[in-house]
């Protein structure tokens, strides 16, 4: 899991498996970096193969993490499976989803 600050916004990008083994994980650094006050955040699933239940909900509970600070996130580049498994639990009514890292950046509007 790698995280970088491109302006004003912090991303994230997840690994292969966001599942029952790496959610901790996500959970952890997603924790530590909602401390910031009004944090944007991009979590990028573009390398992401595996994802799972616990996986969801943990990017569900990093949405309520990061806005019980009055912080924003978005997620960029699901793949194909991580899609259709957000498509099939409804977390697409949920979580702001966006193609490509640069819109989900542009999506902040203006630094």
């Amino acid at each position: 899991m790698k995280v970088e600050k491109i302006h004003d916004v912090t991303i994230i990008s997840a690994d292969e498996r966001l599942d029952a083994g790496m959610s901790p994980k996500l959970k952890s650094v997603v924790k530590e970096l909602a401390q910031e006050t009004g944090i944007k955040l991009v979590i990028d699933l573009g390398n992401v193969r595996l994802i799972d239940s616990s996986g969801c909900g943990e990017l569900v509970a990093a949405l309520k993490t990061v806005s019980k600070n009055h912080g924003d996130m978005k997620i960029a580049r699901p793949t194909s499976q991580a899609s259709a498994l957000i498509q099939l639990t409804g977390l697409h009514r949920v979580l702001d989803i966006h193609d490509t890292l640069e819109s989900a950046l542009n999506s902040f509007g203006p630094s």
